[in-house]
């Protein structure tokens, strides 16, 4: 076909420019023609006709070192935070050329969740959080929970004693969702975050 055809014209001409004018190496087992709608693999993001997304492989590695610098074992939540802030930050600023605003902010409520259930495991006792609450100005009685669970740091209750704004000012956990994505050229003026760390926090 003469498409196909241009194609594999179009790619002898780029791999005799790169190797011979900029003195390159094409790898030859990576370099090949596609079609554009079944995605080009790229440096950890799948290229599309229309857009491009970050490859799932990728997406399970962050989410598995996640998983390791939140285990619900961790004895401090500000030492978490800051262990793990680089790490979001590193794969935001990564990625934002994908369009994956969707999938930034699920990360950023799964991570919320995450430092929830620390936060939770730490406090030990219903009563704590209850005071915790009532610190906030939850005027209501509320019902025991256990702590060391899962699903109970999605609870309302997680949500109103450590609400996101807590989370991202006071604790300054680096927030994904806040990311612009779908960006080609490094704006030096936009997703900045506030730094990591403060030297006045609020601690629980």
């Amino acid at each position: 076909m003469r498409i196909n055809s241009a194609a594999y014209n179009a790619l002898k001409q780029a791999g005799r420019y790169l190797e011979e004018e900029l003195l390159l190496t094409v790898n030859r087992e990576k370099t090949h023609v596609c079609r554009s709608w079944q995605g080009v693999k790229f440096l950890g993001v799948s290229i599309y006709s229309g857009y491009t997304q970050i490859q799932q492989v990728k997406l399970n590695g962050f989410k598995a070192k996640v998983r390791t610098l939140t285990r619900r074992s961790s004895p401090n939540l500000i030492d978490v935070i800051d262990e793990l802030n680089p790490v979001l930050a590193g794969f935001a600023m990564y990625y934002r050329i994908a369009n994956c605003k969707g999938v930034l902010a699920d990360l950023a409520r799964w991570v919320r969740r995450r430092i929830r259930a620390i936060q939770m495991k730490l406090w030990k006792k219903p009563t704590r959080l209850h005071r915790r609450l009532r610190q906030l100005g939850y005027p209501a009685e509320f019902k025991a929970i256990k702590m060391n669970s899962w699903a109970n740091a999605a609870s309302p209750l997680a949500h109103y004693a450590l609400p996101n704004n807590h989370l991202h000012k006071e604790l300054w956990l680096f927030d994904l969702s806040a990311v612009t994505t779908g960006i080609l050229v490094p704006d030096e003026n936009k997703n900045r975050q506030e730094p990591y760390t403060r030297p006045v926090r609020t601690v629980l």
